[in-house]
């Protein structure tokens, strides 16, 4: 078997550091530079340019010259801004560069078999997926969340730290379900959608509706800010 194509990653928040770390010590990839929108870069250091972890950050515009499709993978390492939005139409972007966007499953998730899981996927420690769960391309499965049989996320969702999915749910795309939350089994998210943390969902939610932490039914954003929900 090849070894796996070096690592360019897209961020350089929090979420790019982790996954620095992450791809590093628990998949072998070797992380060669990291990638922002011109305008994002952080402050250079003298000669050397700009610098993220010691490593170099490059223009995404710049990024196929220096860092060509054929030659290297790409993750996609942004959060969940504006419902993870931000990170869906970056993962878009590379994809229509040709990149090859990697999924990472931490060797200590928790699964039975292989996953039924898209590309640019983020699956911490402590993570659990049973069997016949089907999980979407560009999610992220922070550390502790459950996702029990028969359920589906779908792409571009976030899933908070032990957050709690039962049997046969269906999260349609684009939704944000924050820490601690718990969705009753045969319930479906509509797309878009905002649990809060701490949420206990007994009911179908909308699309683009929040269900609020001891809330007893979904309601509509109404122009409030979504970061009020959790």
């Amino acid at each position: 078997m090849s070894d796996p194509k070096p690592v360019v990653v897209f961020g350089t928040g929090t979420l790019a550091e982790l996954a620095r770390v992450y791809l590093t010590d628990d998949s072998g990839h070797e992380v060669a530079a990291f990638t922002v929108d011109a305008g994002h870069r952080p402050p250079g250091e003298g000669e050397a340019g700009a610098r993220f972890l010691g490593l170099p950050v490059v223009d995404f515009a710049d990024l196929a010259a220096a860092y060509p499709p054929a030659r290297y993978a790409m993750f996609v390492a942004v959060g969940y801004r504006r419902v993870n939005a931000a990170r869906a139409e970056i993962y878009h972007r590379c994809k229509a560069m040709g990149y090859e966007l990697l999924t990472y499953v931490s060797s200590k998730a928790i699964h039975t078999g292989p996953l039924d899981i898209g590309d640019n996927c983020f699956v911490m420690e402590g993570a659990l997926v049973q069997p016949r769960v089907r999980i979407g391309d560009d999610v992220i499965l922070w550390s502790g969340s459950h996702v029990q049989h028969h359920s589906v996320v779908g792409d571009h969702c976030f899933i908070g730290p032990d957050a709690a999915i039962a049997g046969e749910v269906t999260v349609e795309p684009l939704c944000f379900v924050g820490a601690n939350a718990t969705i009753r089994n045969g319930v479906t998210i509509g797309a878009g959608a905002v649990i809060g943390a701490g949420a206990v969902v007994l009911a179908d939610v909308p699309p683009g509706h929040v269900w609020a932490a001891g809330a007893s039914r979904p309601v509509a954003v109404e122009g409030r800010r979504l970061r009020d929900f959790w």
